[in-house]
């Protein structure tokens, strides 16, 4: 974000005002990273479910504004609360169901060798593979650390929970990811 950039709380505060481009200017400042860590969440080919989810938690967000206390938590902590709440919602609502023959969004570009390509969308299928098989303590703190950049503390805030429990999630994961893709890192 630019030094001239108005910060994420300021935005907000002026949505609350009733400037609608302060919001626009919010959502487009973190879309790209909240539809990111909600597609890791969920099934990451299941993009309809996503664009529905990500359009609801937005929603949300614009709904819960007020609720938003800037000496509290960074307004990322604060959204990535209510995003990850409308996630575990539908992970409870309906059990998680596997296709693990569906391509990934955003395959690499056909320019490269044929078998650079298919070596990439194994890779890409694998590590997805592999997100969904941790538990969702795992995955979220994964993604909120890797995707999202947020810090551990942030991350136990946004999990309601102690930060030495978002680092123990985080460390299981990075262990498990390690080991279930080490023949990618070994061969």
């Amino acid at each position: 974000m630019a030094a001239s950039e108005p910060a994420d709380e300021a935005l907000i505060a002026s949505y609350l005002r009733g400037d609608m481009a302060a919001f626009d200017r919010l959502y487009r400042r973190h879309d790209r990273k909240t539809f990111a860590f909600i597609r890791q969440m969920l099934h990451p080919t299941d993009r309809a479910t996503v664009e529905d989810l990500h359009q609801e938690g937005w929603l949300a967000v614009a709904a819960r504004a007020a609720s938003f206390a800037p000496g509290k938590a960074r307004f990322s902590t604060w959204l990535y609360t209510v995003l990850r709440n409308r996630v575990l919602d539908h992970l409870r609502a309906r059990p998680p169901q596997g296709d693990d023959d569906a391509d990934p969004d955003g395959l690499p570009s056909c320019a490269a060798a044929p078998e650079q390509v298919l070596a990439e969308k194994r890779l890409v299928l694998a590590v997805e593979r592999e997100l969904l098989a941790l538990s969702v303590e795992q995955r979220e703190a994964f993604l909120l650390f890797t995707v999202v950049e947020l810090s551990l503390a942030e991350i136990a805030d946004v999990t309601q929970s102690h930060t030495e429990t978002a680092k123990t999630r985080l460390r299981y994961a990075r262990e498990a990811l390690r080991h279930r893709l080490s023949e990618w890192r070994d061969g």
